[in-house]
């Protein structure tokens, strides 16, 4: 199959075209895909984390309002009133049983007013108070009065911890003292674990002042770059990436002044997008090559009405111009097998006519070879040479004989149609001369030809007959004597010959063929225009009384 064949142009174009159209649309579907994903994910990890700080303000909620409860237990407040420890017992039974109530409590410590310490950590049952005092939840506690202060997640006893204190107030809202409340940091971590934020996906709990309550890495409350690490995350604008995989979602936690801080990893996506990629790239692999395969067979199937058109061409082209191409496929594809077959049937009978138009001319040459032998002129030629002879007027003789002669040896012409230009040039002046010879003073003629003119082929047998028109139908009449003169001139691309006479001429509406010499003119006319073409031209101009002029127009080219 050729190379640029239509078949390949086409298939190549198309494949092409589908080509890029698959990589278009994959890619584009590919992309917004994981778009979608990545907003899934994202909009997943958002509700999750929303979901978490309400839970876990609910969890604070429940701390304030056991450590208010706290706060204002009768015994508690009975304690704290006290000058002196008779109560001790009793609180610290009561304290006791309170711990016992829930897993997660690690710890409770009252500080009153005055200095005493009741704890159920056995640790802090022999602080110093003052120091106590002195710390950050005893302070916050007084300045806040009625509300719980959460404090940030501590190391205790080799448990991180989350502490609440509040202000022990009488009940004329004196200050009696301070209560800290204490859980493990696990029961926090419970409501953040459940959270699915990635393989490498975490949350932590921070205050509005930049200090970390909660973090599942307690290596964080130990490492001062950790801990700087997670503040910048933490101030990181909402719902922001941080490099090309982690995401990261705030929410404030109501009735506290914590913020949940969710950082969530993009593995799953990153899985998501490897997988879809993976059938994007198949089903654009299936669709190209399904998509080819149907596209060559459509393409072969609309296009073999052109090779079967093809292939006819081929073998006309052969010889075989009676072949016909079969109209089918499209309507465009029969419309040009009608126009090819309407073509062929056209020139077949071009073909014919310019068969009987060769035959024609055949008969043609045959009358004018035979036209030209004329009786009448041997007649005459010969009635002159004896009348010479008689006289004894041999130099006459011998050249009206040559003459003669050689002008039956060109019309001749050793039996070829074609002449050359000088050699019918000269077939002519050998008439003229003899025919000079016969009406001596009544005739003379004059013979011009261009040096440069080149020498062509013409048929034989066409100069003559309008020279002898000239002078039977011309000259023949008049009685003053009579003048032909014959022009061969170039004037490219053309040859133009001129035969005129100053005969007796002809009315204008008598330049006809036949008025100008019947049978003869026509046959010359005829054999010079099939040869030659279109661009041969025969014209005629006579004047009654004056002249007549034949210009033959005879193209070099052809």
């Amino acid at each position: 199959m050729k190379k640029n064949s239509l078949f390949i142009k086409l298939t190549t174009y198309l494949l092409g075209m589908l080509f890029l159209i698959l990589i278009l649309v994959g890619s584009v579907f590919y992309w917004k895909s994981s778009e979608l994903f990545k907003e899934n994910i994202s909009g997943q990890t958002t509700a999750r984390i929303d979901t978490s700080a309400r839970y876990i303000e609910q969890y604070v909620s429940q701390l304030k309002y056991t450590v208010n409860a706290i706060a204002n237990e009768a015994e508690v407040v009975q304690f704290a009133q006290e000058q002196e420890n008779n109560s001790q017992i009793s609180i610290r039974n009561w304290l006791d049983s309170f711990m016992k109530s829930n897993e997660h409590f690690v710890s409770m410590t009252i500080v009153t007013k005055d200095g005493r310490i009741i704890s159920s950590d056995q640790n802090l049952q022999s602080a110093n108070s003052n120091e106590l005092m002195m710390q950050e939840w005893y302070q916050q506690a007084i300045d806040l009065s009625h509300n719980p202060v959460l404090l940030p997640s501590r190391l205790q006893n080799d448990k991180y911890v989350l502490s609440i204190s509040q202000e022990i107030l009488s009940k004329a809202n004196e200050s009696l003292g301070v209560v800290r409340f204490d859980v493990d940091s696990n029961a926090l971590e419970n409501y953040i674990k459940e959270l699915s934020l990635g393989n490498d996906g975490y949350a932590f709990v921070i205050n509005t002042e930049g200090k970390i309550v909660y973090h599942p890495d307690n290596e964080v409350f130990q490492s001062v770059d950790k801990q700087m690490s997670a503040e910048d995350i933490a101030k990181s604008p909402m719902d922001s990436m941080i490099g090309k995989n982690f995401f990261v979602h705030k929410i404030s936690i109501d009735n506290c002044n914590w913020v949940l801080v969710g950082v969530s990893t993009f593995s799953q996506w990153e899985q998501l997008s490897k997988q879809l990629f993976m059938i994007v790239f198949s089903i654009a692999i299936l669709s190209f090559i399904g998509c080819s395969i149907g596209m060559v067979i459509i393409l072969k199937h609309h296009l073999s009405p052109i090779k079967h058109l093809e292939e006819t061409m081929q073998e006309v082209e052969k010889g075989q111009t009676d072949l016909r191409a079969i109209p089918n496929g499209a309507s465009e594809f029969q419309q040009l097998a009608h126009h090819f077959n309407h073509m062929l049937n056209h020139l077949e009978q071009l073909m014919i006519e310019a068969r009987k138009q060769e035959q024609l001319a055949r008969v043609y040459e045959l009358k004018a070879l035979s036209s030209q032998i004329n009786p009448h002129f041997l007649y005459n030629t010969l009635d002159t040479i004896i009348w010479m002879a008689e006289f004894q007027d041999t130099t006459r003789v011998v050249s009206i004989t040559k003459a003669l002669a050689t002008y039956f040896r060109l019309a001749l012409n050793g039996g070829e149609d074609l002449i050359t230009l000088t050699k019918e040039v000269d077939h002519v002046r050998q008439y003229l001369f003899i025919q000079q010879q016969r009406y001596e003073e009544k005739l003379s003629y004059e013979i011009q030809v261009d040096e440069n003119i080149p020498e062509i082929l013409l048929p034989k047998l066409v100069l003559q007959p309008l020279v002898e028109n000239a002078i039977y139908h011309g000259i023949k009449e008049i009685n003053r004597p009579g003048r032909i003169q014959l022009t061969v001139q170039y004037q490219s691309p053309y040859i133009k010959i001129t035969i005129e006479d100053n005969g007796v001429g002809l009315k204008k509406q008598g330049t006809s063929n036949k008025a100008l010499g019947g049978v003869g003119i026509q046959n010359v006319q005829e054999r010079l225009a099939l040869y030659f073409g279109e661009q041969f031209k025969m014209e005629f101009d006579s004047v009654e009384n004056s002249y007549t002029k034949v210009c033959l127009t005879i193209p070099i080219s052809n």
